[in-house]
């Protein structure tokens, strides 16, 4: 009976010594990353012949910047936070919840542009979002962003 119950400690030992501790150590920690946009507005040429700006443009980068030590060992993986963000525009002078004046993605880059063009671009103070991202496979976080705001004039004004 000693016998046995000495065996039954030794392997209950080895058994925690060899336990999956290991396995939670070697696993990557999720990359997190910070978010900047800027949003710019170009209004273009005046034609006195057509009240609107024909060749009006909203524009901006998204950037990133590591937010934790596993970003800054994986900045590669930046990449993954600039290309195909979700960046939405809208009018902040209007209700909230009145839409939004346009959507669009981001290039490689970080680079998005949106044309203003039509009639539809009301006067007032426009800002750009971009929305978080989460990759869950390639184990990145990328947070969202606010952009400056952006002043757009009244139509016809003429210079």
């Amino acid at each position: 009976m000693l016998v046995a119950a000495m065996a039954t400690l030794a392997i209950g030992g080895v058994a925690v010594a060899g336990g999956g501790g290991d396995d939670n150590n070697k696993k990557k920690k999720k990359a997190k990353f910070d978010s900047q946009i800027t949003l710019n507005y170009n209004q273009g040429p005046y034609d006195p012949y057509d009240p609107y700006y024909e060749e009006a443009v909203f524009n901006g980068q998204v950037t990133v910047s590591p937010a934790n030590k596993a970003a800054e060992k994986r900045p590669e993986a930046a990449v993954k936070c600039l290309k195909k963000r979700t960046v939405v525009i809208r009018n902040i002078d209007l209700e909230p919840g009145s839409g939004s004046f346009a959507t669009t993605k981001t290039d490689v880059d970080g680079n998005y542009s949106v044309d203003a063009d039509d009639a539809y671009t009301e006067p007032g103070t426009y800002r750009s979002r971009v929305t978080k991202r989460h990759r869950v496979h390639a184990k990145v976080k990328c947070f969202g962003a606010k952009s400056n705001e952006v002043e757009v004039p009244t139509n016809g004004g003429g210079e």
